[in-house]
């Protein structure tokens, strides 16, 4: 089966696969830190909107920066998703809770799937999904990066940003 997904990153990190940046480094919300892990978005403007999260306006995103557009062909099996029933209350709080950190982890580390959906914390009530993507699991081979494009919102958006 193959799988759609979305990221914006540098140009030269899109088909850095070990999982080893800022959330590695740092943690996250699915993970914490030392687990390795890669972020996706499910849709290219769920990418576009989850970029807002760490820019002061849209319209700062780097020159640098891309939209990576990738196919991960995977068995049915290999992705799992989580509902916003199935996760604690504070799941969308900023900063990230301990709780979903420990899901997000406790999962990378079995190594029983090679993608998590997860609500997406950008749209309220979990209506889009975000893939937490275990770099770790033997099915990342399957992952591609086949298309590249400028990570540029409308000229139209924002205007007032």
């Amino acid at each position: 089966m193959a799988n759609r997904l979305y990221r914006i990153a540098p140009a030269r990190f899109l088909e850095a696969y070990a999982g080893t940046g800022a959330s590695y480094r740092d943690g996250a919300r699915w993970n914490r830190p030392g687990d390795p892990v890669l972020y996706f978005a499910t849709s290219p403007s769920l990418a576009m909107l989850e970029m807002s999260h760490y820019l002061p306006s849209p319209r700062h995103v780097p020159a640098s920066y891309r939209l990576g557009v990738y196919e991960v062909e995977a068995e049915e099996d290999a992705a799992e998703t989580l509902a916003p029933s199935a996760l604690p209350d504070d799941w969308a709080g900023f900063p990230y809770p301990a709780a979903t950190q420990a899901l997000g982890s406790a999962w990378l580390r079995s190594r029983r799937g090679l993608i998590l959906r997860v609500p997406s914390c950008a749209v309220p009530g979990g209506l889009e999904s975000i893939a937490v993507v275990n770099p770790l699991h033997e099915a990342i081979a399957g992952l591609r990066l086949v298309d590249t494009l400028a990570a540029r919102y409308n000229p139209r958006a924002f205007r007032r940003g």
